[in-house]
């Protein structure tokens, strides 16, 4: 019994190293994803608008362990303002609240840990715009989301969307109690 217990406890400590060292390595290549997209970015390229948007979305920001959401939704912003489908999308992603992608165990933790700031109309508005972009998953995103809201939620959505150029859509102006 006492060997199952100590097998036990050095896998759940390898576990750890191992989740440590996944996300260490994200981090390392979402900081050279930076460095290579940051001037074109600025420059109005919706690809590396994009590219920038992924490498700061759904990860730890500094070591307050807050989702960078401020940067992310900076640049998924930029992006959609020129029409970028994908911009949509992962905006309404991460006002829906689903804000850890991909094998981030650490992350989807703290995630399940603490209360995600959502905004339903909002992202519902997004994912309407990325369904009506074509792109995938979308609709589906939409129809999930439209279950979970009320009559006026879902009006207040539709209303949005009419002039979704003039909405809020970067995380302060969405959350303006809630600066990163």
């Amino acid at each position: 019994m006492k060997r199952i217990v100590a097998l036990g406890l050095a896998a759940m400590m390898l576990s750890g190293c191992a989740a440590a060292a996944i996300q260490g390595a994200t981090r390392a290549s979402d900081n050279a994803r930076i460095l290579a997209n940051e001037d074109a970015a600025a420059a109005g390229d919706a690809e590396a608008q994009m590219k920038m948007g992924d490498a700061h979305c759904c990860t730890i920001a500094g070591s307050a362990g807050v989702f960078n959401n401020q940067k992310a939704t900076e640049w998924y912003c930029k992006a959609a303002r020129q029409n970028e489908p994908r911009a949509f999308y992962e905006l309404g992603r991460i006002y829906s609240g689903d804000l850890v992608r991909g094998i981030n165990g650490p992350a989807k933790i703290g995630a399940m840990l603490t209360e995600q700031r959502e905004n339903k109309p909002l992202a519902l508005m997004w994912f309407n715009l990325a369904a009506a972009a074509g792109q995938d998953d979308a609709a589906d995103e939409a129809e999930d989301l439209r279950e979970d809201m009320s009559a006026p939620e879902i009006l207040q959505s539709s209303l949005r969307q009419k002039n979704w150029q003039g909405q809020a859509c970067e995380w302060n102006e969405v959350y303006p109690d809630n600066q990163l």
